[in-house]
């Protein structure tokens, strides 16, 4: 039963995702699972870990939502993202991830010459695109070059 969950979660990647979990409830009838005791989420295309971690699925067995909750940390080559909730959503591709609990919502952009954080009670981006929305922004940018190239436009 749970290799038909892991197929789900491999949300076009053309690889498979591993789950790994202290503790594992599926119920297939409800479409639903939940991993706890240390999640760790092992995709192709990123990495997850956080406390606890709930697939939605629906009674199709189609990936609908996942929730992860607690030191959420999520991870690709050129991204970093971390909060005390983390909520993907499948049918839109966005990612919405919220503060709370002395963790403060952030995406990092890993540069060549230093990271773009971005820091945000809630922060809201979608995979495949470049738009994100953010609740109470603070955003750092490295020195060198500004933000997106604004010091070039404004400064020496």
């Amino acid at each position: 039963m749970l290799p038909i969950l892991l197929a789900a979660m491999s949300v076009g990647s053309g690889g498979s995702t591993r789950i790994t979990a202290g503790n594992t409830y599926y119920d297939r009838k409800e479409g639903f699972a939940c991993f706890s005791n240390g999640v760790f989420v092992d995709d192709p295309e990123y990495k997850l870990h956080a406390d606890r971690a709930f697939v939605y699925t629906g009674q199709t067995n189609d990936l609908k939502r996942i929730v992860a909750l607690g030191h959420v940390a999520i991870t690709n080559a050129s991204k970093r993202a971390y909060g005390a909730k983390a909520t993907y959503f499948r049918d839109s591709g966005a990612v919405v991830l919220s503060s709370g609990n002395g963790i403060t919502a952030e995406v990092r952009d890993v540069g060549p010459d230093g990271d773009q954080i971005l820091r945000g009670k809630k922060i809201k981006f979608w995979t495949g695109s470049h738009q994100v929305e953010v609740l109470e922004a603070e955003i750092t940018a490295p020195q060198r070059g500004g933000f997106g190239g604004i010091k070039g436009m404004f400064g020496r």
